[in-house]
């Protein structure tokens, strides 16, 4: 007779999800060994190439600044741009708060952080500090208060935008009342056009915003220059790191520099790797 309900599971069967795994990664790896050789073949090879046909690269060059070139920074405003004439918006003139959540990868949530600057600035609002998703991988309550300078945050970007470290209460009544604000999600990419139309009719009718999630949701593609370059002063101006952080920063870099040049390469070797990069 055969026994229903109970089915005995051998080994085999056990152990298939690791070796599924196990082949994934094989192949993954293999991809990437056959990329590397492509590569390596491609280039020119200048063993035996006479020395007026290829490019003279002076190695020691290489690895010093280069010289600007009479080339503006991207994040310097330009005559036109409203910044050192009109101040950001008073708590009067405001279209109220906005609140986001950035998730993803920390190099996702340090863009999230961009564009949360850029969509305060272009809905006339008033952005409190932006909240860093910490449970998704790595557990790190850390928050924005843990990791980049607050006050050189707020005070390089006075110009361009109002922030607030988080949503004043307000009293009415005689009765002191906090402003909920109200949950969006954000389509990814979403245009300029959706947040003064969609985004900002709920900001007005409700006093605040909450757009959560906030990774890849303002588009990257803007006509307006001005808009890129407040993107590049928040990333290379306004964003810098705690103290503690910068000195261990330094002290790492100090030392790989201490054994001459060197290179630093994120291979972003995840089992989704193409899923997301291609």
């Amino acid at each position: 007779m055969r026994r229903l309900g109970h089915h005995r599971q051998h080994p085999k069967q056990l152990g298939g999800g690791f070796k599924a795994m196990v082949g994934r990664l094989s192949i993954a790896v293999v991809v990437l060994l056959i990329c590397t050789i492509s590569l390596l073949v491609s280039l020119p090879h200048t063993g035996n190439t006479p020395s007026g046909s290829r490019s003279q690269i002076n190695l020691e060059e290489l690895w010093r600044s280069a010289e600007s070139g009479g080339w503006r920074p991207s994040s310097a405003p330009r005559s036109d741009w409203p910044r050192t004439t009109i101040p950001p918006p008073a708590p009067s003139e405001s279209n109220g708060y906005l609140r986001v959540r950035c998730n993803g990868g920390l190099n996702q949530q340090r863009s999230a952080i961009c564009n949360s600057v850029l969509a305060a600035r272009i809905m006339n609002a008033t952005l409190v500090l932006p909240e860093l998703d910490a449970n998704s991988f790595w557990h790190d309550d850390s928050g924005f208060y843990g990791i980049y300078d607050v006050e050189h945050f707020i005070r390089t970007l006075r110009f361009d935008v109002r922030i607030v470290e988080r949503i004043p209460e307000i009293r009415k009544n005689g009765k002191t009342k906090k402003i909920k604000a109200f949950q969006i999600r954000p389509p990814r990419d979403a245009p300029i056009s959706w947040y003064t139309t969609v985004a900002l009719e709920k900001m007005k009718e409700h006093g605040a915003i909450y757009l959560t999630p906030f990774s890849h949701r303002l588009a990257e593609e803007i006509d307006y220059p001005e808009y890129q370059r407040l993107r590049c002063r928040v990333n290379y101006h306004a964003l810098t790191f705690k103290p503690h952080i910068m000195k261990l920063s330094q002290s790492i870099v100090d030392k790989l520099r201490s054994q001459g040049h060197f290179m630093s390469i994120h291979l972003r070797f995840e089992m989704d790797m193409l899923a997301f990069a291609g």
